[in-house]
């Protein structure tokens, strides 16, 4: 089984922070690799990013390099750096190295193809964290773009999400996001950001199904439903990253109604009864 950690990150990716803070209850448990990943992370993390750090956080980079210094600083308060991702997990070099040339190395840039960070890489560079992620987006028109030869630009998750520090989208910015390429100027699926937001939303009762259930019922009655339950939602969480809006609305719409259906069986046992 996945980590807790990957699965939460999942669901947060559809803004449904507090339906993946479920997930931590002790019924998810981590296997033995992805424990000791959880414990010694972060430690390794802030280990490799310290020269870079040293160097990066330099408040002369306000007036040297202000754009380079607030990418740091966007780092320095995200969910990345909270997890142990490093500087060099995604750009590469040398991060115990002091002297810059050496600790920047080659292919660093985002300009550079060699970049974990170049735009046709980084599906790549996010995918080596988050891998049931990738395998929905590597079936999405999203990634057929970006392995176009013939095209210099393509959307990534960079392009959705931001970088270092990540938007999630949820149905107060999702449509706004996704209108950026899918509007009535491109003539792109102008209807995509509408569909998009009604799914998420769909989602937010999902969530307070969720949520009814696992008060509500008794522990092993939940424990039992989630078992069946919370593989579908973790393929859902895949599947909307494959942007096939049709397939992702039938699931929602299932899962809906599952859990609607649960929630209406335990709230009738717990109607008081007429005389």
């Amino acid at each position: 089984m996945r980590s807790a950690f990957y699965a939460v990150s999942s669901l947060r990716v559809l803004g449904l922070s507090r339906f993946a803070g479920l997930l931590l209850r002790p019924r998810v448990l981590l296997s033995g690799a992805c424990l000791m990943f959880a414990l010694t992370g972060t430690a390794l993390g802030v280990e490799h990013v310290k020269s870079c750090e040293k160097c990066h956080s330099d408040p002369d980079f306000l007036v040297t390099n202000k754009k380079l210094y607030d990418y740091y600083k966007g780092w320095s308060t995200s969910i990345h750096k909270q997890e142990g991702v490093s500087c060099s997990d995604c750009h590469g070099g040398n991060p115990q190295a002091s002297d810059k040339v050496e600790a920047h190395g080659k292919g660093i840039k985002a300009t550079d193809p060699a970049s974990g960070v170049y735009y046709k890489n980084v599906p790549e560079t996010c995918g080596s964290c988050h891998t049931e992620i990738l395998e929905g987006f590597r079936e999405s028109n999203h990634f057929k773009h970006v392995e176009k030869k013939d095209e210099e630009q393509g959307p990534t998750c960079v392009t959705c999400h931001g970088s270092v520090s990540t938007e999630i989208l949820n149905v107060n910015n999702v449509s706004e996001a996704c209108a950026r390429c899918h509007n009535e100027e491109s003539k792109n699926h102008p209807d995509n950001p509408e569909k998009a937001s009604a799914i998420l939303h769909r989602f937010l009762s999902i969530q307070r199904f969720y949520r009814y259930i696992t008060m509500h019922a008794k522990p092993e009655e939940a424990k039992e439903f989630f078992s069946k339950i919370d593989p579908s939602m973790r393929r859902l969480v895949v599947t909307w990253h494959t942007f096939d809006l049709e397939k992702i609305d039938q699931g929602t719409e299932l899962m809906l109604v599952a859990l609607k259906a649960k929630r209406d069986e335990i709230r009738s046992r717990q109607a008081p009864r007429a005389e």
